[in-house]
């Protein structure tokens, strides 16, 4: 068996700037040491993200400051941003290594407002739903409800994310529709007991018992586990329960807690796997690690971070032919039969398991990391034609030079059966794209409602003259199969990089004498 591993962290920022700081040991990057293996996703969920009128309109133009600095360190190591949201201080972002570039389908994001009544975003949650070698996965980083007495509105703010959560992907509809789920961010869950009031510690308490490593007793009193336990909230989830000293609320640039608030877990990372079989093989997630990050000391929380890895089945397929345009963009050197691995989810429903119980693991005997490198064994005899990607597969016929003077036709052909969505289209990239977002112009393709035909069939497009491109560095062409501004997307074709010129435009019939 092999792992896909997933990086997550949540982090309330308090509206700050990533100006002078450094994020290595926050997703334990180090670039010195060569042997250390990096997660398949990062995932980081952040919350009150600075969003001021002004940021909040230039978030239309160019990425967040905190998405551009998580990309200065982790496009080096050949991460791609699969997908960004934001709804105000709510800011949700996925990395994941380009070699996974053609297996995440589907891409979605939904977000549900809660704040005022459901009126405003600056508490609520936002989701990205996609499709993972096979499997869906839900991400949903949330803010809720603030203050210890507001147990009630946290509660029915989760039950109002969940419910009107809807996504348009068939038999994905909902959150929990989804193979594994995992649910983090500032949820504010406080150590406050509404029905023993006398009981209740006092902040000075509470910091006694932490310096004295009385987690155990503290956490009898935290909220979020007894709405789980009572089935009131989040009770379809499992949290290992925190090791770690409570992440709120700490003096500013300190690691001293501040007294105006009782020290509370307010920052959370659960998740769920389904109770699901495929290719004979059940779902099965484990919680590598689940921790703080105290050293970082710029906002009243501090980060918390999650490691998961998914076990998959291995499979085998050629995949020469898709992957030849991917070849200038893939760090590793591809050998003249490639063989990517073809991963489909496998294997223990986590969702009944006790959260007093400790993670179950698994012995390195039984399961092993996918490679980082293309095999070149012999294909499966087990492949099953539905597993086949590359039928799949947008093929661009070569473009040899893309002229910034004129018009530039563009081929590319749809394999047999292939259903267009309601608003494909097609963008220009730089070679090295580290995210959707780059693209320097786009054309749609104009097929929608074409019925569906059992052979291959070429379509031409025409980029305007108007998009001018740099003429330094190569591009490509990437095709987006789509639904619309809030519908889903997957990315099904990468073309072979072309260079640009910039030439006199040919003259017109009309203006020779």
């Amino acid at each position: 068996m092999w792992n896909l591993s997933l990086y997550i962290v949540t982090w309330n920022v308090s509206t700050k700037y990533p100006d002078n700081i450094k994020l290595n040991e926050l997703l334990e990057i180090d670039l010195h040491n060569k042997e250390k293996r990096l997660p398949d996703f990062y995932i980081v969920g952040l919350q009150e993200v600075n969003a001021n009128p002004h940021s909040y309109v230039s978030s239309f133009f160019k990425s967040d400051p905190w998405v551009q600095k998580l990309k200065e360190l982790l496009k080096p190591l050949d991460y791609i941003v699969a997908k960004t949201e934001q709804m105000q201080g709510l800011l949700l972002t996925i990395f994941v290594k380009r070699k996974h570039l053609y297996h995440i389908r589907e891409i979605e994001s939904e977000y549900v407002r809660t704040g005022f009544g459901g009126m405003w975003g600056n508490k609520g949650a936002v989701a990205t739903r996609m499709n993972c070698y096979g499997c869906s996965i839900c991400l949903v980083n949330s803010h809720l409800a603030a203050h210890d007495e507001m147990l009630e509105e946290r509660i029915n703010d989760y039950q109002r994310v969940k419910e009107a959560t809807n996504f348009s992907v068939k038999f994905c509809k909902d959150i929990y529709d989804h193979d594994y789920v995992f649910w983090f961010g500032d949820l504010n869950f406080r150590l406050y007991n509404h029905y023993s009031g006398s009981d209740n510690y006092t902040p000075q308490e509470i910091r006694q018992m932490i310096k004295e490593d009385r987690l155990a007793e503290l956490i009898k009193k935290d909220q979020l586990s007894l709405a789980m336990c009572e089935g009131r909230a989040f009770s379809e989830l499992v949290e290992r329960l925190p090791q770690f000293p409570p992440t709120f609320k700490f003096v500013v640039d300190s690691n001293d807690y501040d007294m105006k608030r009782r020290p509370a877990w307010c920052d959370r990372i659960l998740y769920k796997a389904r109770s699901k079989i495929i290719k004979n093989c059940s779902l099965h997630l484990e919680q590598v690690s689940y921790k703080s990050h105290p050293n970082y000391d710029m906002s009243d929380h501090k980060p918390v971070s999650s490691e998961f890895r998914i076990n998959v089945k291995e499979y085998y397929y050629n995949y020469e032919q898709i992957l030849k345009p991917l070849r200038p963009l893939f760090s590793d050197s591809l050998s003249n039969a490639i063989k990517l691995p073809m991963l489909v989810v496998a294997p223990v429903a986590v969702s009944q398991m006790d959260p007093k119980s400790p993670t179950p693991s698994t012995s390195d005997d039984e399961f092993f990391d996918a490679p980082d490198h293309f095999s070149d064994d012999e294909s499966d005899d087990d492949q099953s034609p539905e597993d086949d990607i590359s039928e799949l597969v947008i093929k661009f016929k070569p473009l040899t030079v893309w002229n910034n003077s004129e018009d530039n036709e563009v081929e590319y052909i749809l394999p047999p059966n292939f259903v267009c969505g309601s608003a494909d289209w097609i963008g220009v990239y730089p070679e090295n794209f580290t995210g959707f977002d780059e693209y320097y112009g786009y054309e749609y393709t104009e097929t929608a409602g074409d019925k569906p035909e059992p052979r291959e069939r070429t379509i031409k497009i025409n980029f305007s003259a108007s998009i001018d491109l740099p003429l330094k560095g190569n591009f490509v062409f990437l095709y987006f199969q789509s639904t619309g501004m809030r519908g889903y997307s997957s990315m099904l074709g990468v073309s072979d990089p072309f260079p640009v010129i910039k030439r006199c435009p040919s003259p017109r019939p009309d203006t020779i004498d």
